[in-house]
């Protein structure tokens, strides 16, 4: 076994005032565009999806064994929040196996929809598909400075940690927040890195050829139990 550490860099997220129908996005260049809005309820969905090549891994018949990860970030700020009740804003980090149809598991003009994402309330998604993944829920400071940071009023872990043999893992970073109103300026989600470590090796051939067998099944799976 080869201990690794796989680091994921994620680009700081400015979100403006609601403008008609939608969020407009001023900075973050990775974050996909437009994001997903509901405009009845002013709530925002914004995604960052981004790959962990394991070719090098894959070619050689080796696994990656996930053993831990943490997340390094900055504070969230907010300028004239519409909401200051707990669970204003939430922020998710996941690593899964195949990719994740954002754009068509949030439907729009359902806002409750992302209550199922992994690891919420609700959810409908199995674990066998995700590695790990951790969200936080935040709330703003109102005895502060509205431009100040919030601060956090919930979190939890998830994931199966399973052993992966596969050539890529995937990446998301959502951010969902019903805080902007016309009379809003801005807030800011700072720039985060993710870092997933584990051990690389090779498996035991009948334990490699499940590893692959269960690979190739999540990949055709629907992500619901």
């Amino acid at each position: 076994m080869r201990p690794v550490k796989h680091c994921i860099d994620t680009t700081h997220l400015i979100i403006e005032p609601t403008v008609g129908d939608r969020n407009n996005i001023s900075e973050g260049s990775e974050w996909a565009t437009p994001p997903l809005f509901d405009a009845a309820s002013k709530i925002g969905f914004f995604v960052n999806e981004q790959v962990i090549d394991l070719t090098g891994m894959a070619v050689q018949d080796k696994s990656f064994y996930p053993e831990s990860f943490n997340i390094q970030s900055g504070p969230i700020r907010f300028v004239s929040p519409g909401n200051t009740g707990a669970g204003a804003l939430i922020e998710m980090h996941w690593i899964q196996t195949k990719p994740f149809d954002f754009r068509d598991y949030l439907t729009l003009g359902d806002v409750e929809q992302f209550m199922l994402l992994p690891g919420l309330l609700g959810t409908t998604t199995s674990f066998d598909q995700v590695i790990c993944g951790e969200w936080t829920t935040y709330t703003s400071a109102t005895s502060r400075d509205p431009a100040l940071e919030c601060y956090p009023s919930s979190s939890g872990r998830f994931g199966s940690m399973n052993p992966v043999a596969a050539d890529r893992l995937y990446y998301y970073r959502f951010v969902i927040g019903n805080l902007i109103e016309a009379s809003a300026t801005q807030y800011g989600v700072p720039a985060a890195r993710f870092e997933l470590y584990g051990q690389e090796g090779e498996a035991a051939d009948l334990d490699y050829i499940m590893q692959l067998k269960r690979n190739s099944e999540l990949q055709q799976s629907y992500d619901e139990d």
